[in-house]
C-alpha cells in the first residue's frame, strides 16, 4: 500500500478541481514569480543583499543581453524578455518537484508563448517602419522576384512560433518523462520478488540516477528558457533594425 501511495504522489500531479493542470500549474509558476519580485523590492537598499542582489543580477543580465542580441534599442523591450525568460525559467524548474508539472511541458502553454513572440515581432515591426515600410523587406532586393520572396518570408514567419513551440515542448517533456520513469522504476523494484541484492542494486543506481537528472534537468531548464528568450530577441530585433541601401 505503502508503495502505491509512493507512485501516486510521484505520478499524479497537483492540480484545482475543475482546472487544468498546465493553467494550475501555470498559475504557481506566476505566483512564485510575482513573490520574487515583491521580496525583491520590499526593502529596497543602496548596497543590495540577499533577494534584492539575485534581482538586480538578473535585471543587470538580461539587459546585457538584449543589447547583445538587439543593440541599443534592447533594453526597452526588457520588460518583454525578462517576462518571458522568468516565467519559462520557472515553469520548467516547477517539473523537478514531486507532484509537480512543467505548464511547458504541455505544447498548448508553449504555443501560447510562441504567439506572443510572434504578434509582438510583427506589431513592433509596423510600430517601428509603418505597415509599408514593414512589408516591403519581405519583397527583395531583387524586386522582379518580389512574389516569390514575400511568399517565402511568409512561409518562414509562420515557421517560427511552431519552431519556438516544438522546441521547447520536446526538451522539457523528455525532462519530465525521465523523472516519472525514474521514480515508477524505484517502486517497481520495491514490488517485485528478486534477490536482495539484486534489488539492493537497482534501489541504489536508480535512487543515485535521479539527482543526476534533476540536477542535468535544471541545467536544461535554463537553457531552454534563455534559448527561447533570445530568439525572441533576434526576431524582433530583425523587425525593427533599418536597412542600409547603398546608393
Amino acid at each position: 500500500m505503502a508503495t502505491e501511495e509512493g507512485l501516486l504522489k510521484e505520478t499524479i500531479f497537483i492540480h484545482l478541481p475543475g482546472v487544468p493542470e498546465a493553467v494550475t500549474m501555470s498559475w504557481i509558476a506566476m505566483g512564485i514569480i510575482v513573490v520574487f519580485g515583491l521580496l525583491g523590492v520590499a526593502a529596497l537598499k543602496r548596497a543590495p543583499s540577499g533577494v534584492q542582489n539575485m534581482v538586480e543580477f538578473a535585471i543587470e543580465w538580461m539587459v546585457g543581453k538584449t543589447r547583445e542580441f538587439m543593440g541599443k534599442n534592447g533594453p526597452k523591450f526588457l520588460p518583454l524578455f525578462f517576462t518571458l525568460f522568468l516565467f519559462i525559467f520557472v515553469s520548467n524548474l516547477l517539473g523537478l518537484l514531486p507532484g509537480f508539472k512543467s505548464p511547458t511541458s504541455n505544447i498548448s502553454v508553449n504555443l501560447g508563448l510562441a504567439l506572443i513572440v510572434f504578434f509582438a515581432t510583427h506589431f513592433f515591426g509596423i510600430k517601428e517602419k509603418g505597415i509599408i515600410g514593414y512589408f516591403k523587406h519581405f519583397m527583395g532586393p531583387p524586386y522582379w522576384l518580389a512574389p516569390l520572396f514575400f511568399i517565402i518570408h511568409i512561409i518562414g514567419e509562420l515557421v517560427r512560433p511552431i519552431s519556438l513551440t516544438l522546441r521547447l515542448f520536446f526538451n522539457i517533456l523528455a525532462k519530465e518523462v525521465l523523472l516519472t520513469l525514474l521514480a515508477s522504476l524505484f517502486f517497481a523494484f520495491l514490488s517485485l520478488e528478486m534477490p536482495r541484492v539484486i534489488q539492493g542494486l537497482l534501489l541504489t543506481g536508480d535512487f543515485f540516477l535521479r539527482p543526476a537528472i534533476i540536477l542535468l534537468g535544471s541545467l536544461v531548464s535554463f537553457i531552454q528558457a534563455l534559448v527561447f528568450t533570445v530568439l525572441a530577441m533576434i526576431y524582433i530585433g530583425s523587425a525593427i533594425a533599418h536597412e542600409e541601401h547603398e546608393a
